[in-house]
Parts: structure tokens; C-alpha cells; sequence
């Protein structure tokens, strides 16, 4: 029973919050870490970056990391596939984000259909 109760709560960990989804386009390069986090909640993770092997001084904050892409950012540097991630500069302010993979390919699938019913209602 304790283990099924530890696993229910990982995958529950390891999901974004509704409220790292919805506003996730919402704040830009240059806002402060502190700004972010107001909007989006608080991070599942962190990772400090290095000049030498990240190509900036700064942190990297993630939301819905699961053991999985924890595991995988622990061993790679970059963007992880499966996480909402920011990258924050050496004085706290948004460099980059970058949305998990499957987000990209939502989105992009989307704009595709939109794109089809656009040309199908401009034919009539």
C-alpha cells in the first residue's frame, strides 16, 4: 500500500501544474527569476550552469520533471525533453525557455489543422 501510494505521488510530482501550462507564454527575456516564479509557482527543480560547460553562468529552473527528466538533465546539459524549463542569467533574469517536447509537437499539429479548415472555408 505504501508503494502505491509512493508512485501515485511521483507521477503526480512529476506533472506540470495547471498553472505552469496555462501561463507558460506569459512572461519574456528579461524578466526576474522571482517574477517568473509569482507567475508560474515554484520549480521542480534547479540546476546551476557553468560558462564553460553551459555557455552562461546563470541557473536553469524546471517544472513537472519527473524521475525521468530529472535523471536525464542530471547527466546532459540542455533543455529537457519532458519539462517546462527557464533559463535565468548570473544576475537572475530570463535568458531563454523552452517547453517540453510534446507541447512543440501539440502546438504545431494544431496550427496545421487551423491551417487546413482556413483553406477549406476559403474555398467555398
Amino acid at each position: 500500500m505504501r508503494l502505491a501510494a509512493l508512485a501515485i505521488c511521483l507521477l503526480l510530482a512529476s506533472c506540470a501544474s495547471q498553472q505552469v501550462v496555462e501561463r507558460f507564454d506569459l512572461f519574456s527575456q528579461g524578466m526576474t527569476k522571482d517574477e517568473v516564479i509569482d507567475l508560474l509557482g515554484a520549480p521542480s527543480s534547479s540546476w546551476s550552469l557553468e560558462r564553460a560547460q553551459d555557455g552562461v553562468d546563470g541557473e536553469r529552473l524546471q517544472w513537472g520533471d519527473g524521475l525521468s527528466s530529472m535523471a536525464s538533465s542530471a547527466a546532459f546539459r540542455g533543455d529537457p525533453d519532458r519539462a517546462y524549463s527557464v533559463v535565468f542569467d548570473a544576475q537572475g533574469r530570463v535568458l531563454s525557455k523552452a517547453a517540453p517536447q510534446w507541447v512543440e509537437i501539440e502546438n504545431a499539429e494544431t496550427e496545421a489543422l487551423r491551417g487546413r479548415r482556413r483553406k477549406r472555408v476559403g474555398d467555398w
